[in-house]
């Protein structure tokens, strides 16, 4: 049983707490979002003065609905290999207990038997190719999260400076500012640990 689980746990746990851990990445995005939105009622009643900062909520609010949909997209991902990786188990399972029948019975084992054996290793190879497909897959996606993480760090230092110039509306674009700084580093610290859970996998 203990062999079982161990087994198990790289492929079934690790899928599952990828997709636990971006529940919490929607909720983010969510956020940036509605920041964006309070950034360009701000920017409006703002009006010239804030004429700057228009074009990086729009942007801001792009990146939210961008990282909404690609969590979407990895969590449909985490689904995938959670049902390839249970194709797996069931058949490197056949395949062991083939083996130990073959074990049993010694030297005349029969061609019957010997083909069982050689149709289970090459359905359990196959398994495993799709398996590493569908992991990397999984991986290239969160890495697109990271890159957007990269870019909004810059939009937001670029919108602090825009904010500069807003005058008295200046707090409150910086308020956005940092809001968004902070949210882009919680999702890429999540991100970073979904790719460490999968890494050691």
């Amino acid at each position: 049983m203990e062999k079982y689980n161990t087994y198990k746990r790289p492929f079934f746990v690790s899928a599952a707490t990828v997709a636990g851990n971006l529940v919490s990445v929607m909720h983010i995005a969510k956020e940036i979002s509605l920041a964006a939105k309070n950034a360009k009622a701000i920017a409006e009643r703002a009006g010239e003065k804030a004429n700057g900062f228009r074009p990086i909520t729009d942007y801001i609010d792009e990146m939210g609905y961008e990282t909404m949909s690609l969590v979407n997209a990895i969590n449909k991902e985490a689904l995938e290999v959670s049902r390839i990786a249970v194709n797996e188990l069931r058949a490197k399972e056949v395949y062991q207990k083939l083996l130990s029948a073959k074990d049993y019975i010694g030297e005349d084992v029969p061609v019957s038997v010997e083909k069982l054996i050689q149709e289970a290793s090459e359905r359990l190879s196959e398994h495993t190719i799709e398996l590493e497909k569908d992991k990397a897959r999984l991986i290239h996606l969160l890495e697109e999260i990271k890159n957007q993480m990269r870019a909004s760090a810059v939009i937001s230092t670029c919108s602090r400076v825009e904010a500069t110039q807003a005058e008295e509306y200046e707090t409150s674009l910086q308020v956005v500012s940092e809001n968004v700084d902070a949210a882009s580093k919680k999702i890429t610290m999540i991100v970073n640990d979904c790719d460490d859970l999968l890494a050691h996998h």
